[in-house]
This record gives C-alpha cells, structure tokens and sequence, in this order.
C-alpha cells in the first residue's frame, strides 16, 4: 500500500513537471513571436518612414528643377553639370537616419526608343530615325560591343512584325526561349527590357547601361550633360579622347550649337558634315531627368528612383517610380 501511494506521488511529481515545462515551452514561444511580431512591426514602420523620407527627396528634386527653370526663363535656356540641380545631396540627417539624393540628366544618355519608327512616319522623321540608328552603331563602336544587336533592338521596339535584315530578331526568335515570349513592338518602358533582346548578354547590359535610357518619346543628346562615349558617338570624325577633349573645354556649359561647334571645331577634319550629322541630334537643354534617393531608417535602406519630367511651363511630373529595399 506504501509503494502504491510512493507510485502515485511520483507520477503526479512527473505530471506536475510535464505541465510546468509545457507551460514554459509556450510561454517562451509566446514571448518570441510576440519579439518576432514587434520587431516586424518596427520594420515595417521604418520602412514607410523610411519610404516618406525618399519620397520628400523627390520633391527637393522637383523643387530644384522648377528653380532651375525659373532663372532660365530670364536667362537663357541651357542645363549644364554646374547648376544647382546636378549637384548631389550630401547625407543629410533626418529623425533616425539619413537621406541623400542626386539628379541625374536622362538626355545625357543615347534613348533606345529613338530607334521606334512609327508605321505612319513623315520621310523627315525616317531620316531623323537613320541618324539614330548610326549613332547608336557607333556608341557600340565606342563601347567595343561587337555584337550585332542594333536590328534587333529595332524590331523590339517597332511597331510591325518584318524582320530588319540580317540580324533583326521577332516573335519566332523568342518563342523557342523559356519561357516563351513575343517581341514588344512598343517603346520600351525600361533599358532592363535589353535583357530579352537577342543577342544581348548580361555583359553587354552592363556595359550599355550607364549610357542609354528609355524616354517616352523622341529626344536629342545634351551636349553639356552627356559623357564622352555619347559625345564621341555623335559622329565618326570623334574618338573617345577628342569628346574628352570637348567636355574639358567646355568650361561654363554651352549655351546654343554654336558654340558646341565651335569648340569641336579643332577636333574634326569636315567641319559642314560635322554640323549636318551631329546639329539634329543634339541640344544644350533638357527635360527629362532621373532622381536616385537614398535613405537609411535604422537598419532599413530605401532606395528610389522617379524618372521627372518638366514641362515646358515649368511644372515637373513624375514619370515612373522604382523604389527598391535592401
């Protein structure tokens, strides 16, 4: 009877501590996803202030570029890399971390949907759309990119289904991919688009990409905000050192074509077919920009990138938002 009263106590000792640690397994488990849950709330408030913050950097864009197009409506109308708008916001303190920014001017870059040609074009545009496409061969010259992508640029964003020859590419090139897909015969919406063109590899993206971009529409070259690659690819009289050349000498940014002329003018050896090849392609303003924003909260890092469009009354728009998290 003894043992038996021993056995009870032992199993209800047993019992007792079974439901104490169960009891304590839950609570801890409690206690971490009540941790897990707060800390996700957390993140994901400073991930909207974080948000806010890179948003109000894009009004500080807007703002600088409305300011910008006020002086040059009592001056002349000229954007250049020494006006306030391309100069970088520094990492600037906000409430619990930092935001800084740059403007970058889009028309500094060759726009691949200048080589859309519209299936009810005027001659004039099919000869604007020809000096396009020689320019965009020779930035590929400059960029040392051999591959023969050019026509099959042009048949992404085209409007028909004929193939360029010899090295167009359209639906049937694609549909043997995985997966499938067709061509978009429409202006591209992003330079990312590039990836699913024929013939381009991730190696020839990287070397295009800080040099091209996507506009809604037709657009000339900035001579005082392009690079020397886009510089030397405005005609085949200029190398890479003669665009440097150009740039370096262009102290205070040129304010009509003439002066761009003039200051090439020791660096080509056809000066009249200097002027016919590069004066429609070319321009000294611009309207198109792209902001980059970055903001820390915290340990959260935002990221946005707004294409801005500013008008010719002065107003600027938001084209495209891409924001990114890291």
């Amino acid at each position: 009877m003894l043992m038996l009263k021993r056995t009870q106590k032992g199993i209800a000792l047993i019992t007792a501590l079974l439901a104490v640690s169960l009891a304590t397994i839950v609570a801890v488990n409690m206690t971490e996803r009540q941790q897990y849950d707060i800390r996700r709330a957390a993140n994901q408030l400073q991930q909207q202030q974080a948000m806010y913050y890179a948003l109000g950097g894009e009004q500080w864009a807007r703002g600088l570029l409305k300011r910008d197009y006020d002086h040059d409506k009592k001056n002349k109308w000229v954007d250049s890399l020494n006006e306030d708008w391309a100069q970088e916001l520094p990492q600037t303190a906000v409430e619990g971390g930092f935001v800084a920014g740059k403007i970058e001017d889009l028309q500094g870059k060759f726009n691949l949907n200048n080589l859309y040609l519209d299936a009810k074009a005027s001659e004039a545009d099919a000869q604007l759309q020809k000096a396009q496409v020689e320019m965009f061969q020779r930035l590929l010259n400059v960029l040392e990119i051999d591959e023969p992508i050019t026509q099959a640029i042009i048949d992404w964003v085209d409007p028909d289904s004929d193939i360029t020859f010899p090295n167009g590419a359209e639906d049937a090139a694609y549909q043997n991919k995985t997966p499938p897909y067709r061509t978009a015969n429409q202006r591209m919406a992003s330079p990312s688009e590039l990836l699913l063109v024929e013939g381009v590899t991730p190696e020839i993206y990287e070397k295009l990409l800080p040099f091209v971009c996507t506009l809604p529409g037709p657009s000339v070259v900035n001579v005082n905000t392009a690079p020397a690659e886009v510089i030397a690819a405005l005609s085949s009289q200029l190398d890479l050192q003669k665009a440097q050349n150009i740039i370096d000498d262009n102290n205070t940014g040129f304010e009509e074509f003439k002066d761009f002329l003039d200051v090439a003018k020791p660096y080509v050896t056809n000066l009249t077919q200097f002027e016919q090849t590069t004066r429609p392609l070319t321009g000294v303003n611009s309207r198109y920009f792209l902001l980059h924003a970055d903001v820390q909260v915290d340990r959260i890092t935002q990221q946005l990138f707004s294409v801005l469009e500013r008008g010719q009354n002065g107003y600027v728009r938001v084209v495209s938002r891409s924001p990114g998290v890291e």
